[in-house]
């Protein structure tokens, strides 16, 4: 089976601590519990720093990387970057941008930073494997739709969501594509997936979302146990 372990790796290490995380329902609830966690003003500020960082590795390049003053500067931030060896490039752990909107979900900043956090590159391919794909897309914009089910970009991932799935279910049963699920254990993977973005996505108020609720079926469907 072709597909870069790293990925599911990495977010194997991260899903409990960050990116499934608070969900809107219980951030509002802590909320309403805890006292305020900081200003507008410094939500702003480690934003900025987190993208000031990601737009810092953008220009490392491979033949770069080595090199000082980069070599030391990758060095300085090694806790908070991660590694993609398919495109020899260091991203920003999406887990500091995540963490960053849970904190301030008391703000408005945060919807902004969540969806930065949706954005932001993740290390690894899948190389047609769909359970990957299917991953990525749950803990990017299916993760930003489970706390900001009418957020500002709550549309816009919606729109990007059906279209990056387009290909996929015109591809079911002929897996020119796609590598489906073939071990008992990665459909029951798949199935627990597809529940809970079916579950997610069944709470966004746009109309734009039947029509992904109806392509995740049919994925669903067609790897049904």
């Amino acid at each position: 089976m072709k597909f870069s372990y790293q990925l599911l790796s990495y977010f194997a290490a991260i899903t409990a601590a960050a990116v499934f995380g608070l969900s809107a329902e219980s951030a509002a609830a802590q909320n309403a519990t805890s006292p305020i966690a900081g200003t507008t003003s410094q939500a702003r500020a480690e934003f900025k720093r987190l993208l000031d960082l990601q737009a810092a590795l953008k220009k490392i390049t491979m033949n770069r990387q080595d090199r000082e003053p980069h070599r030391s500067f990758l060095k300085k931030n090694e806790k908070n970057i991660v590694y993609s060896e398919p495109s020899a490039e260091y991203y920003v752990q999406s887990r500091l941008f995540w963490s960053l909107s849970e904190k301030y979900n008391h703000l408005p900043i945060a919807d902004e930073i969540a969806w930065a956090a949706a954005r932001n590159p993740l290390p690894g391919e899948c190389e047609g494997y769909l359970n990957c794909y299917l991953y990525v897309i749950r803990t990017t914009d299916i993760e930003y739709l489970s706390r900001y089910p009418n957020g500002k970009y709550s549309k816009q991932a919606l729109r990007e969501l059906i279209s990056g799935l387009e290909s996929t279910v015109a591809d079911l049963g002929k897996n020119e594509m796609h590598t489906g699920p073939a071990e008992a254990s990665e459909r029951a993977e798949l199935a627990k997936m597809l529940g809970e973005m079916l579950t997610i996505v069944s709470k966004v108020p746009h109309p734009e979302a039947s029509q992904l609720l109806s392509q995740l079926k049919r994925i669903g469907e067609t790897y049904r146990q």
